[in-house]
């Protein structure tokens, strides 16, 4: 009861002195602040408390009137009740609060008042923002913004947006006030939020105003162009946020839609620049899709579109005027043009294409004739017109069909030419036979169709309605079409068509001629061989580059190609079973040898191979075929912020799971009903899950011999997710068809594939509706036919696993080969899709890329053998490869990027085309991309079944000066870990990322110390060596040990294998964790890493000394093998067999290893000589020795550390050089002008400070050794990661020392694990150079200067 009274008192008192017109003011601020008081406080039931209508009255009157404090707690009282109970600020505003406070504001007679007036403000423009915004407050609350904090500049936006958010097109003028102190904000601010803050007011300003053609040039004479032009300028895009700058280009977006003013000024400040810098930015890093869009976007609005209503022509005339009368705006947009080109091109949404071929639309019609012709000879605009027309995507197709047409128009004579050679022609007629077939078939159906999503409104700048019909009609591309052929093609041309098919002809000749060559030996016609290699030269080198590829296509070129270096088991599968094994085998070597030096020699160095135009040509014909790999991507577009490593997910989530209803076939007696719906996740397929289903629905009497068979046959089958076998198909034999409405499905594509290409009528940019997640889908079984007759491609390779032990070279064991010999690539391919040929000769032309030296050097020991190449000096190779890039598909590179974007990728949404590319042709995909993959892919398997925090760390304590044994007892025990592991040093300062980096580093070091026993060129005891290392300049490779000896000069072969398994241990888990190690592998150790096989021609890689006499003395048994059997065989068969006119026996040679006595090749190796008769055992047993047997346990013991981490075969899509590349980091040094874009400075450090460019300047002039220091010094790594300074996490931040004595006396010292150095600011250049260089040196073992 006494409560009661109190409260009661208390508000009367209140109120009692608030209601005092003329009151004492000390009397009303003690009111005032016991009522803020008590509002602050109270949670509920202030309505009960505090008369609502005496307060709502009498506070507004006070905050308008009063003096002194007294409207400094008014204001506050208003806020206090306002954020209490928000309802009330309505009433606040109808009794003019809103007006008080906003004149109190703009008074700015006291800062505390116009603090509290702001936050009272804040609190009513979240309820009342028309009436804030008719009363001025956006313009008001910003007109002293530079007089407040931060923090209350903050508060400032946050109203302006409140008042913004969404206004009426009445209310613009009062919105555009706003806008010039927002634009002064763009030119002043340098706080990141205020600047997106600002951006975002004004692109609501700017929204807002866009149905009135008179307000947007209000906002336009703003200046508001010059002020973002300026925030981007010098790079500054890349400092603002991605909200900041998608508000940016909004914003120049909507005003370039509505003024060729703003279209001159974005001219004037060279926008195309920026645009191309940004535009390839963000394709080559393949950050963000919808940023491309959105530049396109922008530029489509600078070029005069084609529109109807009188105000867009009158806007398209001005914009027109603009810039015809500058050439240096029509040199701008042909410097961006040929970049669009590419894009569209590459990219992979066909939304993006649409909008590129728009805008190269409106340019074509916007230039002349003379620059159209140009722009043809430097970017080829007829193919790549051909290269979208073979798309589905009709909006794509429809567009591309005007662009054609315009550019007939500008030119008739001058593109029908180009259109016949490089095939628009033969598009435009098929895409008119299609779509009439499609109009007599689908006549009565098409409305019932599934439609693509329509692309016509996506450059429109105000949004249009998603029920607005699509501005394609259903026969606009007939009619387009058949415009086209009547009025432009059948006019024809004046050149011969005869002249496009002579390289047809030419080409089919040189495959006859080639085959001829091939199967007649040189000996018995040398005028053909010479006759054919002049003529392939000449087509290869000269006539080549002017083929089109739509001649190249259509002529089936490719076919015959693919049939002569498969000797013709391309086309005829007989030949995969055929006979004589070996005569195919060594008939297919001699055509890839053949080939390899027409495609790889150039008789001018500068010129470009044969191969690189072959390969140019290939990968453009399998970019027409955008249509054979789809993009699946979930509705709601949540992407993944990174996919690099390190990257440890949480399985806690829910997978994303498909329901499938099994129906038994109607006619199929033999097996039963399936009655449930089975749940499976999206990475399951047909082969998958047959191990579950089949037992289910085998007959009783059947399923004991039946169900048994499958569960052997799928036991011990576990794979990690996304990966097949290496081959790229399934071993095991089906027992069951599956098809979805029809069609058959494929036993290694996931369900969730057909099913959706189906549901979208075969479209390859599909999005996927929430609603199909709900679904039932029905597959259809039933039991598979039986065959008793075994396939001849199932025969022919069991033959060749037969053979492959007995083959000698790496070349004839690589799966490029077995792929050529077979005329088929690996895997369930559809061979009838239209993109076979293309992948089939891509993979045979990458392999034989990489082994030229191989088939180079077996074709000169064949020469020499046969007696045409009579020096052994001549065994040199002469041809190089073209770079690996060359084979790369930008195309496919960002379908997969785009894929590897969605959110479920990880839950095993990956199309079959994605994983058939990663594991069966990666060199079509970039490097990156494959890294990304391999990050998903790998560490979904690696953390399967996961439950803790994917931050967990498992710390482990080490002993510098016992670090390999210690290094060992870790990874055994936490080497399949999933959590990360964190190392640190006894008796050393220092925990975290820093110290386990270095402990990598110092690991992989204490590996190739001396007197180990696990490397070649390791001769030293244990006791003898020191601490020095191995010396390999041709890279470490491993030392063979004879299994008939346990041990050797102290060092135990035991102890060499758990060396190796430790390796194998730190390889797997530096590649998971994102760690580097400075460990100087050879290429060979690489490629045997990746499970690739080594020969003799492999031993020069890492000894070359070795290498060329093992050749060498091969090439002598060759010679000796074709002397014995040759009719000619001469008298004196010693003196031809000569080494360097040296008899073998004077050499003085036994059966030991090279380099290693103490390992005999044979029993009693060390007394058996070697004569002429037993050079090719010798030969066969060093090569045995040094690549097989004698490191065979080494290799095994490496691979299972490996195996026991993750499964070793998901690096085969990787090359030696990006092993290389992933395991030690970036060998080449930075990159000096880009150092202040990866460095920040802080904490008394900016970019102008005296002591940063001292230290910018000595980086700069570091030499690779420095430089190695620098970054082992800052980093604990000595080398940089992947992508280089751009790359590491937390980036490279250098502060300012606090010293406390003479600075000149302190040393810089580091964080490594926040990749922080602390600088002292010394008193010159030369002091800071000395003592960097020192901490360098003194820093490097330790973390003493941590």
């Amino acid at each position: 009861m006494d409560d009661v009274e109190s409260e009661l008192g208390m508000v009367n008192y209140v109120m009692a002195a608030l209601a005092e017109e003329d009151g004492d003011a000390a009397e009303q601020v003690a009111a005032l602040a016991t009522l803020c008081d008590v509002l602050a406080v109270a949670e509920d039931g202030l309505s009960s408390v505090f008369p609502v209508s005496e307060l709502v009255a009498h506070l507004p009157r006070l905050v308008a009137t009063g003096e002194g404090d007294v409207p400094v707690f008014a204001a506050r009282a208003i806020a206090e009740a306002c954020e209490g109970v928000p309802p009330w600020a309505k009433n606040f505003a109808r009794f003019g609060a809103v007006e008080a406070l906003r004149d109190r504001l703009v008074a700015i007679d006291d800062i505390e008042l116009a603090e509290e007036c702001l936050r009272a403000l804040d609190a009513i423009s979240q309820e009342c923002p028309v009436l804030c915004l008719r009363l001025g407050v956006a313009a008001a609350v910003l007109q002293f913004f530079d007089f407040f904090s931060t923090s209350k500049q903050k508060v400032v936006l946050r109203i302006v947006d409140n008042v913004l958010n969404d206004y009426k097109a009445e209310d613009a003028p009062k919105a555009i006030e706003a806008a010039p102190a927002l634009c002064n904000l763009l030119q002043s601010s340098t706080d990141k939020t205020i600047l997106a803050s600002a951006v975002s007011c004004l692109e609501m300003v700017s929204a807002g105003a866009s149905g009135s053609a008179e307000h947007m040039n209000m906002l336009c004479e703003l200046n508001a162009v010059d002020a973002m032009m300026k925030l981007m300028e010098n790079n500054g895009w890349k400092n603002l946020s991605d909200d900041t700058l998608a508000g940016i280009f909004g914003l120049l977006t909507d005003l370039a839609s509505v003024s060729a003013r703003v279209t001159e000024s974005l001219f004037e400040f060279n926008i195309f620049d920026l645009l191309k810098q940004m535009i390839t930015y963000y394709t080559l890093s393949h950050r963000d899709s919808n940023k491309v869009q959105m530049l396109v976007g922008l530029i489509y609005h600078l070029v005069p579109p084609c529109q109807n209503s009188d105000h867009q022509n009158q806007l398209i005339i001005a914009k027109k005027q603009v810039i015809i009368e500058q050439i240096r705006y029509i040199e701008q947009l042909a410097s961006i043009l040929t970049l669009i080109i590419e894009v569209a091109k590459s990219v992979g949404l066909s939304s993006i294409c649409y909008s590129c071929v728009v805008f190269i639309k409106n340019i074509v019609k916007l230039t002349t004739p003379d620059f159209l012709m140009e722009l043809q000879k430097t970017v080829n605009l007829s193919s790549f017109l051909a290269c979208l027309l073979a798309r589905k995507n009709r909006h794509v197709i429809f567009q591309t069909l005007n662009v054609s047409k315009a550019l007939l128009k500008k030119h008739h004579q001058f593109f029908i030419e180009a259109f016949i050679k490089e095939g628009v022609k033969h598009a435009v007629d098929t895409i008119q036979a299609r779509e009439k077939d499609a109009k007599s078939i689908h006549k009565k159906k098409r409305n019932n169709n599934l439609q693509e999503i329509c692309l016509c409104f996506d450059l429109d700048s105000v949004t249009s309605s998603t029920h607005e019909a699509c501005r394609i009609e259903n026969m606009a591309i007939l009619k387009l079409a058949e415009e086209i052929k009547k009025n432009f093609l059948a006019k024809g041309s004046t050149r011969s068509p005869h002249m496009f098919g002579c390289v047809s002809k030419s080409i089919r000749y040189l495959s006859a001629m080639l085959n001829g060559h091939a199967t007649g030996p040189p000996t018995e016609n040398q005028n053909l061989c010479k006759q054919s290699s002049e003529f392939s030269r000449q087509l290869l080198s000269d006539e080549l580059p002017s083929t089109s590829t739509f001649e190249l296509v259509q002529s089936e070129s490719i076919k015959h190609l693919a049939g002569y270096l498969s000797n013709g088991a391309y086309f005829n599968s007989n030949l995969r079973n055929c006979q004589d094994l070996i005569g195919q085998l060594m008939e297919v070597q001699n055509r890839l040898q053949k080939f390899a030096h027409l495609a790889l020699t150039v008789e001018n160095e500068s010129s470009e191979k044969p191969l690189g135009i072959l390969v140019d040509k290939l990968i453009d014909a399998l970019h027409t075929c955008y249509d054979s790999f789809p993009v699946i991507l979930d509705d709601e577009q949540c992407t993944r912020e990174s996919t690099m490593i390190p990257l440890r997910r949480s399985r806690t989530e829910e997978s994303a799971l498909l329901y499938i209803k099994f129906s038994r076939s109607s006619g199929e007696m033999g097996l039963k009903d399936y009655d449930d719906v089975l749940p499976v996740y999206l990475s399951s397929t047909p082969e998958s899950i047959e191990e579950d289903l089949f037992p289910d629905i085998c007959i009783r009497t059947d399923r004991d011999s039946a169900c048994k068979e499958t569960t052997q046959e799928a036991s011990g089958s576990g794979k990690s997710v996304g990966f097949r076998d290496g081959d790229g198909h399934s071993h095991r034999s089906s027992k069951l068809t599956l098809s979805y409405k029809g069609t058959k499905l494929q036993p290694s594509v996931p369900f969730f594939e057909p099913i959706l290409r189906s549901m979208h009528g075969g479209q390859s940019d599909i999005q996927i509706d929430p609603s199909f997640w709900d679904k039932e889908h029905k597959i259809v079984y039933r039991r598979r036919n039986k065959s008793k007759k075994i396939s001849p491609h199932s025969s022919y390779h069991a033959q060749l696993s037969c053979m492959h032990e007995k083959l000698e070279m790496s070349l004839l064991k690589d799966p490029f080969f077995s792929t050529t010999l077979t005329g088929k690539l690996p895997g369930d391919l559809d061979e009838s899709d239209p993109s076979y040929n293309f992948l089939f000769m891509l993979k045979v032309l990458e392999g034989l890329n990489r082994f030229p030296y191989h088939l180079s050097m077996c074709e000169k020991i064949c020469k020499f053998a046969e007696g045409y190449l009579q020096d052994m000096d001549g065994l040199k190779v002469t041809i190089s490869p073209i770079p690996r890039h060359q084979f790369v598909s930008n195309l496919l590179t960002n379908k997969l990027e785009l894929q590897m974007q969605d959110i479920l990728f990880g839950d095993g949404l990956i199309p079959s085309w994605c994983v058939y590319m990663v594991e069966n042709c990666p060199f079509l995909l970039s490097f990156e991309a494959r890294w990304k993959y391999f990050c998903l892919t790998v560490h979904y398997s690696f953390m399967s079944g996961e439950v803790s925090s994917p931050s967990e760390t498992v710390k482990y304590r080490v002993l510098r000066s016992n670090i390999l044994e210690d290094a060992e007892s870790m990874l055994n025990k936490h080497g399949s870990d999933t959590r990360m592991i964190e190392v640190e040093y006894e008796e050393e300062i220092g925990t975290g990322r820093g110290p386990t980096v270095e402990f990598y580093s110092t690991v992989s070091h204490g590996l190739q110390r001396m007197g180990l026993g696990m490397w070649r060129g390791d001769n030293t005891s244990q006791e003898d060596c020191e601490a020095s290392f191995v010396h390999a300049p041709f890279g470490l490779f491993p030392q063979p040990w004879t299994s008939a000896k346990t041990s050797s000069q102290g060092i135990s072969f035991s102890d060499v294998l758990q060396k190796f398994k430790l390796l194998g241990h730190l390889v797997a888990r530096a590649i998971l964790d994102g760690r580097v190690l400075g460990i100087p592998l050879s290429k060979a150790f690489y490629k045997i890493m990746l499970e690739q096989e080594l020969d003799i021609y492999d031993i020069p890689s890492f000894d070359p000394t070795l290498g060329k006499a093992v050749i060498e003395f091969h090439a002598l048994v060759k010679r000796k093998k074709f002397l014995e059997t040759s009719l000619e065989r001469t008298s004196n068969l010693v003196a031809d067999l000569s080494y360097k006119n040296v008899r073998l026996e004077d050499l003085c040679l036994d059966f030991t290893l090279p380099g290693n006595p103490e390992y005999e090749l044979v029993p009693g190796g060390s007394e058996k000589m070697v004569t002429l008769d037993t050079l090719e055992e010798y030969v066969s047993s060093v090569a045995d020795a040094t690549l097989n047997s004698g490191i065979s346990r080494q290799i095994e013991a490496f691979k299972s550390g490996i195996d026991e981490v993750f499964d070793l075969k998901t690096l085969r899509m990787f090359s030696e050089d990006e092993m290389e590349r992933i395991l030690c980091g970036e060998q080449d040094a930075w990159a000096s002008y880009k150092l202040e874009d990866h460095i920040d400075f802080d904490h008394g450090y900016d970019v102008n400070s005296p002591s940063v460019i001292n230290f910018l300047e000595i980086l700069r002039e570091f030499g690779r050794d420095d430089q190695r220091a620098f970054v082992q010094f800052t980093t604990g790594a000595p080398q940089l990661p992947l992508g280089g300074l751009a790359s590491l996490h937390p980036k490279l931040t250098v502060v300012r020392k606090q010293c406390d004595g003479k600075v000149d006396d302190e040393l810089p010292s580091v964080n490594t694990c926040r990749h922080f150095i602390k600088l002292p600011p010394y008193s010159s250049k030369e002091i800071m150079r000395q003592k960097l260089k020192y901490a360098l040196a003194e820093g490097l073992d330790s973390f003493h200067l941590s």
